[in-house]
């Protein structure tokens, strides 16, 4: 018994590269199910619905520290193990804070940035998928990664976050204030150089003769946008829709 949870906390039980086999499909599965679910379940219950999410939010959150502490104990610094440099777990943390405390201001660039890069980790796994079994490794990153789709996805399939267009350069700002993160300040504190934001990289794919910093960067801005405009015409759907036929 000691042996499994050693296992299941921080030695792993059959190391390896899974991604689209066992647990990484499970894990696509009850992604989808929990997004269509939710969304039906509770799409004229706002209320409720930020009940739910916060319940799932506080679990999350628990679940990410905890590992965080079990590399704490193995001999991580504190400061390092806690410390969010990586996009995704930036919005793991700040999103979650902001649905356990209902927090409003500047949740567009954590909603945004979260629903992207979480469907690329998803879709483009790099190191999560690393064991053949669940382990709190793979159980944190898969469920850091799911509420940042799932929560995003819910409220704004749900109508109870609508996206500002007006607001869309403050989640261009919060992109350069993760960029500064990632990539000066891991080298002011930590004296390190880790590619948190995969600009050494070859994700999600390259051009010849073009800086991956250049592409991710375009990409990002591309997504961004395209994100705004949706949920603006699944918004407007019925005056678009109206006019167009009036028409």
């Amino acid at each position: 018994m000691i042996e499994f949870i050693e296992k299941f906390l921080y030695k792993g039980f059959v190391d390896g590269e899974y991604n689209y086999e066992l647990v990484h499909i499970l894990s696509l599965i009850f992604l989808l199910i929990s997004i269509v679910y939710l969304s039906l379940r509770y799409k004229d219950k706002h209320a409720k619905l930020d009940k739910v999410l916060k319940v799932m939010s506080i679990v999350i959150l628990f679940i990410y520290l905890f590992r965080r502490l079990i590399n704490v104990f193995l001999g991580t610094n504190v400061f390092e193990a806690y410390w969010p440099f990586y996009l995704c777990n930036v919005n793991t943390i700040f999103l979650c804070l902001y649905q356990i405390f209902g927090w409003k201001k500047g949740k567009d660039f954590f909603l945004v940035t979260g629903l992207i890069g979480g469907l690329f980790t998803f879709f483009m796994p790099n190191g999560i998928f690393d064991d053949k079994y669940i382990t709190l490794q793979v159980l944190d990153s898969v469920l850091s990664h799911y509420v940042i789709v799932v929560v995003p996805l819910v409220l704004f399939f749900t109508k109870s976050h609508i996206l500002q267009l007006k607001n869309m350069y403050q989640v261009y700002i919060g992109l350069l204030a993760v960029v500064v993160n990632a990539e000066i300040i891991q080298v002011i504190i930590f004296k390190a150089n880790h590619d948190y934001l995969f600009f050494d990289s070859n994700l999600p794919f390259t051009i010849s003769g073009v800086p991956q910093f250049i592409i991710i960067s375009v990409l990002a801005i591309v997504l961004v946008t395209l994100v705004y405009v949706l949920d603006y015409l699944y918004i407007n759907k019925k005056q678009i829709f109206k006019y167009n036929y009036s028409n």
